[in-house]
Parts: structure tokens; C-alpha cells; sequence
């Protein structure tokens, strides 16, 4: 049985509406995140091209709202991308799916009215395969791969991925008028994938804001600055830290980023479950503030992971505060999870080789971090 296609563009618009309004209120009534933000906006493109698209439908000869409804749609999972970036503290680079975002457009305003319903749609179709490739990629980055939350997002990356690389090469081997591509990469196939897609973006978008950024309290609140454990939130952070390396870099000082990572914080939270594991993240960012240096910023970094900045003569000094961290941590038995002791990876980078970028100061010390963790965890790694 065939659905016409205005059910099928009513149907995708609704659903996109809906779970775009729901992202978007939820991220509203929390402190404000980069990761959340870039998402948001990632629903609200979602929601321009289902009008665009849904303008096409209804209005005859309106072609330009194919242009619109292409380069939202490319837009939408660029985002999405970019959004789990900004989650893993890498630079968010929402740039470059403006950049696809545009050349998608510019493939069907080239066409002209001339170009009929499938004008632009090669480039379309690639640049959204393209943005699933880097979200799949991202999304095993750390510390998003170490949520359970996040292999459904892997999963949703590589189906969209894999859709329309293949929807690219048959559309350009076969064309849209082949049975094939009707029948399994056509409009009302694309609709149910997009669809299911939505749904379970959302779901997955939601439990990670919701495990990273609490809901926003009170006006006035100085929980608006700082988390429920004292600790910054990463605007604020950043904002600090920027001014920090900006005159250190004046006065020829050296800052340390000092990332700190609780080892084994996705199986500690699944199997005591969520209660013990706010007790533990309350514990292991207790432990971080009592033993970092009284001169450090600490920011927070996702679940289990947080970044102390401090102004350190050599790494080496850094490096002995961390050691502290760590034996902190080691003395402090948790109860509540039958008596264990908790442990941290940490990576270290100083701005004597890394310089006075804060992203890139991030990075290194990120990467510094995950070595330290895929050896085995308890240990400090220096970045190389």
C-alpha cells in the first residue's frame, strides 16, 4: 500500500516538531551547555526543513523551499556532530556543517526551477553520509563513549551513514526513477528512517543533557555559576581560564590544564545504579576540590570528569598534585558501593609546549587522559 506523500511529509513534520520542541524546552530550563545549545539548534534546523519540505508539498511551484529544506536538513545531523564534539571538550567546528549546509543549497538554487523534486539531491545525500561518518567517530570518543547512552547515538550516526551512502550511489548509478530506489531509498522509505531516528535521537539527547547538565535553579541563584557539587560550569569555566591564560601569557607564566577522569565511572554508575552514582561523582569531586591546589579553577568536564587549571612553575609540580588526588582518592572507601575505592586517570598539559590555546590545551590534555585510562587506569600520563 502506497502513502501519499502529503501523510508521509504531515507525519515526519509532526514528529520532528514535537521531539524538536521537547529538546529544545528541556535545554531551556537547564544551565546552559555547549554540547545542549549546538543540539538544540541541530532540532530547530530538523524543524526548518520539515516546513520547507512541507511548503514544497503544499505550494505549487515553490522549488525554492527545496533549497531551504536541503540545507536544513544537511545542517540537522552537522549539528549533531558538532554537538557531541563540544560534549567531548574538542572545539565544536559548527562552522563546517554551516559550510555543507550552504553548498547544499547552492546545489539546488543552481538547478533553478528547471531542476525538478530531485534537484541538489547527490549532494544532499553525501553530505549527510558524511556528517553520520564523523558522528559515528565522534561518538566513540571519550568521554562520550564511555556513557551507555552513547552507543545508541553510534548506532543512529552509522544507520544515518549508511542510508544515504547508499540512497548517494544508487540515486547516481540507477536514478530516482529506478524501483529500487523507489521502493527502499525513495521518499516514503527516507521518512520512516527519519522518523525512527528522531525518536531515538531524542531519547538518547535527553539522557545525556540530563546526566551532564542538572536543571537551572532559582534566578539568582549562584547555582548558575557553579554545579551542585561547587564546581563550574564550562561558560563560566572557560571564561575564567581564557582571562587566566591571557595574562599568564603576558607575564611569561605557565598555567596547567590537569584533566581528571574516575576509571571505570560507566560500570561503577550501571552497577550500583544512578543514586550511588551521583554519591560517587559527589565523592570523587569532593576528593578533587579538598586535594587540588588552593590556586586552581576547577571546571566541569562530563560525568566523572573534571579539569583543574592551576599556575605550576614545571609540570612536574602538577604532576605531584595529581599524585595527591590520586591517594585521596584511594583513601576515601565508598559505603554506599559496598566499600570500594575510587582511582582517576589524569592527563597534564602545560602551556610551555602546548601554548596559551585553550582548546588546544584542552585537547592535550584530553588525549593525555585516555592514555592513561587505556593503560590500565590509576595513572598520570604528561602530554607528548
Amino acid at each position: 500500500m502506497n502513502i501519499d506523500l502529503y501523510t508521509i511529509q504531515l507525519a515526519t513534520t509532526t514528529v520532528t516538531i514535537v521531539a524538536g520542541v521537547m529538546f529544545i524546552l528541556d535545554t531551556f530550563l537547564r544551565r546552559t551547555d555547549a554540547a545542549g545549545r549546538v543540539w538544540a539548534v541541530s532540532f530547530m534546523a530538523g524543524i526548518m526543513a520539515s516546513f520547507a519540505y512541507a511548503a514544497w508539498v503544499v505550494v505549487p511551484g515553490a522549488w525554492w523551499a527545496v533549497a531551504v529544506g536541503n540545507a536544513a536538513i544537511v545542517l540537522s545531523p552537522a549539528l549533531l556532530w558538532s554537538g557531541a564534539r563540544a560534549y567531548n571538550g574538542r572545539p565544536h567546528l559548527a562552522w563546517i556543517g554551516v559550510l555543507g549546509s550552504a553548498a547544499a543549497a547552492t546545489a539546488v538554487l543552481g538547478a533553478g526551477p528547471r531542476g525538478g523534486d530531485w534537484a541538489g539531491a547527490a549532494v544532499m545525500f553525501a553530505l549527510i553520509a558524511t556528517f553520520g561518518v564523523l558522528g559515528a567517530i565522534e561518538s566513540l570518543r571519550a568521554p562520550m563513549h564511555e556513557n551507555w547512552t552513547a552507543r545508541g547515538l553510534t548506532v543512529i550516526f552509522l544507520v544515518v551513514a549508511l542510508f544515504y551512502a547508499a540512497r548517494t550511489a544508487v540515486f547516481l548509478l540507477r536514478g530516482p526513477d529506478d524501483p529500487f530506489f523507489a521502493t527502499f531509498l525513495g521518499t516514503e522509505a527516507s521518512a520512516f528512517v527519519i522518523i525512527s531516528l528522531v525518536i531515538v535521537t531524542l531519547a538518547s539527547l535527553l539522557i545525556l543533557q540530563g546526566e551532564r547538565v542538572p536543571r537551572m535553579p532559582g534566578r539568582g541563584d549562584i547555582a548558575l555559576l557553579y554545579n551542585s557539587d561547587a564546581v563550574l560550569n564550562d561558560e563560566l569555566f572557560r571564561e575564567i581560564v581564557d582571562d587566566w591564560l591571557e595574562r599568564a601569557n603576558f607575564h611569561d607564566e605557565q598555567l596547567v590544564f590537569m584533566r581528571v577522569e574516575l576509571d571505570e565511572w560507566d560500570a561503577l554508575n550501571t552497577a550500583f545504579g544512578r543514586s550511588v552514582g551521583s554519591k560517587l561523582q559527589g565523592e570523587f569531586t569532593a576528593a578533587v576540590r579538598r586535594f587540588s591546589s588552593p590556586h586552581s579553577n576547577i571546571g566541569t568536564a562530563g560525568p566523572g570528569a573534571l579539569v583543574v587549571v592551576g599556575p605550576y612553575v614545571r609540570v612536574e609540580q602538577a604532576a605531584l598534585n595529581a599524585e595527591a588526588i590520586q591517594v585521596g582518592l584511594r583513601e576515601n572507601r565508598i559505603e554506599a558501593a559496598q566499600g570500594i575505592r575510587l582511582s582517576a586517570s589524569i592527563g597534564l598539559a602545560g602551556t610551555d609546549r602546548y601554548g596559551y590555546d585553550f582548546d588546544r590545551l584542552m585537547d592535550a590534555a584530553t588525549d593525555a587522559a585516555s592514555s592513561a585510562r587505556e593503560g590500565g587506569g590509576d595513572a598520570i600520563v604528561l602530554a607528548e
